[in-house]
């Protein structure tokens, strides 16, 4: 009988031993090395008062029955929804119906993306990609993202990009600030 129990003993000591340890050792690690040279080597973004008067300006000036914007950002990260939060406040202040969404788990490559949904771009999706270009603000496009998906997620079950709702025409994924070019 003391050696039935022995065994089964002896591994729920180990596992409070094993949690007393990270308990008492959460967060007192050093960081890896060269973690805050990453760290530095992204600077937080913020839109300029120049960016976002240019921004306003060409957003105004769309002047189609839609005005609609879907931002897509990670709203764990302090970072990107700050920046996020300054690029929806400008569209919202020229007019503009702006749906934000979380990316979930989904975790989106470093910069800002403008994924139209099919081969011909909506004029607003247009001018919004005008109004980041004019503002100096790098945007990486595509058109036709939709099949494109589509068919990624048909040869591999675990490829992650942002999924589309029916009536979505595009969306501006915005990620990490892109490391500085050297």
């Amino acid at each position: 009988m003391v050696r039935r129990l022995a065994l089964p003993l002896f591994v729920v000591v180990v596992l409070v031993g094993m949690v007393v340890y990270i308990r008492r050792t959460a967060g007192n690690f050093p960081p890896p090395p060269g973690a805050g040279d990453r760290a530095a080597a992204r600077p937080t973004r913020n839109l300029t008062a120049e960016q976002r008067a240019t921004m306003l300006d060409v957003l105004n000036g769309e002047s189609g029955p839609v005005k609609k914007v879907w931002l897509l950002v990670e709203q764990s990260k302090a970072e990107h929804l700050a920046y996020e939060s300054q690029i929806e406040e400008v569209f919202r202040a020229a007019g503009w119906d702006v749906k934000a969404m979380d990316a979930g788990s989904m975790v989106i490559k470093p910069g800002i993306f403008l994924l139209v949904g099919e081969e011909d771009w909506p004029p607003y999706a247009l001018t919004a990609y005008t109004a980041f270009q004019r503002a100096g603000i790098e945007v990486k496009a595509a058109r036709g993202y939709r099949s494109y998906s589509e068919q990624q997620r048909k040869e591999n079950r675990t490829w992650q990009g942002p999924k589309l709702a029916d009536d979505q025409t595009y969306v501006v994924a915005i990620g990490p600030s892109p490391p500085p070019s050297s």
